[in-house]
């Protein structure tokens, strides 16, 4: 039997919600073109923007880092890595 310590479990992100989170995002960026009241003052901060606009973002590239991190290491790594030249 073998231990489930060793093992990873693969989670997929589910269909539905990165649709939402771009939604957020979205609705979040015309909210703040629209509503200057919203973009933050001295006292606020940046604080609402972030929840609006940079929150959803940040959760996207979190749900999707597999998948753009492995198209990063293919672009990256065939010109990083050395060329091997085999034992003649």
């Amino acid at each position: 039997m073998e231990s489930p310590i060793g093992q990873r479990t693969v989670r997929n992100v589910a269909p539905g919600l990165l649709p939402w989170l771009l939604l957020w995002a979205l609705a979040g960026t015309l909210a703040l073109c629209l509503l200057p009241g919203l973009r933050g003052n001295a006292l606020s901060g940046f604080s609402l923007p972030f929840w609006l606009i940079g929150a959803p973002l940040l959760d996207i590239a979190w749900l999707t880092r597999k998948r753009w991190l492995a198209a990063l290491r293919k672009r990256i790594g065939s010109r990083v890595s050395p060329r091997r030249r085999g034992i003649r």
